[in-house]
């Protein structure tokens, strides 16, 4: 795969010698970041059938240039596929484009389409009927999550990501009910097996003049969530690539030169970087237009936050980026092997946290870095990454500072998922120490859980470790030696 810049966005080419096209139009917000390694993995498989494959981020959002507050962001996002398409003829000679789309990214693919006058196949995997149903249901899930809104008719937040009233406005106005015609003569549908919107959808694209095919998407809510559980299903894959495949297989295709995917930004220059052992790692470097001369200021090493991918949750490691060169610090967000756009494990799943080797990976950026000049950095993580940022700081001299935001536990084993950390996440003592008094607990504990069993499991083992330091420094102190560190 190939990293590309067109009008602003950032994307992927995944390479094949096909003559049918396909443009991956992401879901939005949060959803994209639950997904984009399966969509990594979908632009791969559509490749490997002989599908040229081009994924890609709208204006304003991702690597991309823009931000959430910026004016006419539905429009830009409808522009940024059209300019997807056009990008994708032009670096691949295909004759015909097919455009797939996940929740609000099918959405707008369909609407795309209808205003190209219609692509050859589109696939609409849980699309979102109308703009304003997907608005609805960000702003439930916010104030679900508790999190303080503006004037209901203003802004939404929803997981750090903003709809501006320019936006909600904007999202108003797209409904796949209203089509003018038809936006391609055929259409594969995955309908959610939970919301039953899709029958009256199919109806309309029929009225259209498309042939519609309608598939169950039992696993809809798997799939969302599949950057907890380190494996996506792999139905809907094979339903996508199945129904897209050329009917006749296509000779293979040398890859792309991988020349510089640079975004010129108004205070900062990025460029897309493949660096490591066989450049299967990736990262992006955000370096100020201009620079004093002899400052000696340190590079930012941005690392991913659980199994998030580069750009941070809620977009945060690409807002800090931009701020950061706007004062004059060149920064690297970077994804570590098995997550987001880097290369994976050949042993091992992706998506996984806490991971030794990904000391490794790090090395590798500071190896980077610091042929490019920048041989001091200031380490910053969230969560795992923060314990990463430890780890690295600890053995690397080259990182001169860590910033450590809610590190979620202070050694790197094999590696766990996102959900089985969460799951083994056990309190402070002295919170279960209060709750002694409170009868549930003690039933609980006499029905003997497995929660019960993990809990007591690891204050038993906080137990013998504080008694092995006070027995060290009984013996140290009663030895006359040095109290042993801890």
């Amino acid at each position: 795969m190939t990293p590309v810049v067109f009008e602003g966005c950032f994307g992927w080419l995944h390479p094949a010698a096909g003559r049918r096209g396909v443009v991956l139009c992401s879901a939005h917000g949060n959803e994209e970041l639950s997904v984009h390694r399966t969509w990594r993995d979908l632009a791969e498989r559509l490749a490997a059938a002989g599908l040229p494959t081009l994924r890609f981020d709208y204006r304003g959002t991702g690597d991309s240039i823009g931000s959430d507050e910026d004016p006419n962001q539905v429009r830009g996002w409808l522009d940024s596929v059209h300019a997807a398409v056009h990008h994708l003829r032009a670096a691949t000679g295909v004759e015909e484009v097919a455009l797939v789309g996940l929740r609000l990214g099918a959405t707008l693919a369909a609407v795309a389409a209808a205003e190209m006058g219609g692509v050859a196949r589109l696939i609409l995997l849980a699309p979102c009927i109308t703009g304003r149903a997907y608005a609805h249901e960000l702003k439930a899930m916010a104030y679900l999550a508790g999190t303080p809104q503006p004037h209901p008719d203003a802004v939404v937040e929803s997981a750090g990501y903003l709809l501006t009233s320019d936006t909600l406005a904007g999202l108003r106005g797209l409904d796949l009910m209203a089509l003018p015609h038809s936006p391609a003569p055929r259409v594969l549908l995955l309908e959610r097996t939970d919301v039953h919107d899709g029958a009256r959808l199919t109806v309309r694209l029929r009225e259209l003049g498309a042939a519609v095919e309608v598939e169950p998407f039992g696993t809809f809510a798997h799939l969302m969530n599949s950057v907890q559980r380190a494996a996506a299903p792999q139905e809907p894959l094979d339903a996508v690539t199945n129904w897209l495949r050329p009917d006749e297989p296509e000779p293979a295709t040398p890859p792309l030169p991988a020349g510089p995917a640079r975004l010129e930004l108004p205070g900062a220059v990025e460029t897309a970087v493949l660096f490591g052992p066989e450049q299967a790692l990736f990262g992006m470097l955000c370096e100020p237009k201009t620079t004093t001369p002899g400052s000696g200021r340190p590079a930012v090493l941005l690392l991913n936050s659980g199994a998030t991918h580069h750009v941070g949750s809620g977009g945060m490691s690409v807002y800090l980026a931009r701020r950061l060169a706007a004062h004059g610090f060149a920064s690297f967000r970077m994804d570590i092997t098995g997550i987001g756009d880097s290369g994976s494990h050949a042993d091992r799943r992706d998506n996984l946290l806490y991971c030794r080797d990904a000391c490794a990976d790090t090395r590798a950026a500071l190896d980077w870095l610091a042929a490019r000049g920048l041989g001091r950095c200031v380490a910053v993580g969230l969560c795992a990454g923060a314990t990463l940022a430890l780890h690295t700081t600890l053995e690397d001299e080259r990182v001169v500072g860590q910033v450590l935001v809610n590190p979620g536990r202070f050694f790197l084993g094999h590696g766990e998922t996102s959900e089985a950390v969460t799951q083994s996440a056990v309190k402070r003592t002295g919170d279960y120490v209060r709750m002694l008094t409170d009868g549930r607990i003690w039933r609980a504990v006499l029905r003997k859980g497995p929660k019960v069993a993990r809990i007591a499991q690891a204050l038993a083992a906080r137990g013998l470790h504080a008694m092995r330091i006070e027995a060290g420094r009984v013996r140290a102190a009663l030895g006359g030696g040095i109290r042993p560190a801890t």
